[in-house]
């Protein structure tokens, strides 16, 4: 009969190499980098199609960013209107709390004592005119 014994195979296991595709997508973004900044890529087909849309999007972009100045202007303006608006509500308050002291009574007598005006003691007779004695 066979002796049947365990035996210990020892294999070598090699590491997991890199698949050679990062290195083609690699070359393929530094191609496409390359050509962008010489220009080439200006020449494809495709590109010339397109220029007339770029110029488009690029004219839309310079009115979106005048509109977006001409709203902070106009923002500004708007605050500036609301707070000389609020000033001159708050100088219109006070003028006619002045106004509505000075024109008190006593304050009129206590100025026209000085004049030699007195105020009137007397009450304030009112006129009756028949239209018969006119006819």
């Amino acid at each position: 009969m066979e002796k049947k014994t365990n035996e210990l195979i020892e294999k070598q296991e090699t590491p997991p190499q890199l698949a050679p595709k990062t290195k083609k997508q690699r070359s393929l973004f530094g191609r496409f980098f390359l050509e962008v900044l010489g220009g080439d890529f200006l020449a494809y087909s495709w590109v010339r199609k397109q220029t007339s849309f770029v110029f488009f999007l690029a004219a839309m972009a310079l009115v979106y960013i005048a509109n977006s100045y001409y709203a902070e202007g106009m923002s500004r303006k708007i605050d500036e209107l609301n707070r000389e608006l609020k000033e001159l509500h708050y100088e219109y308050i006070s003028t006619k709390s002045d106004l509505m002291q000075q024109t008190k009574q006593s304050e009129i007598a206590k100025k026209l004592k000085n004049s030699g005006l007195k105020e009137s003691t007397e009450p304030v007779k009112k006129l009756i005119i028949k239209t018969k004695d006119y006819d």
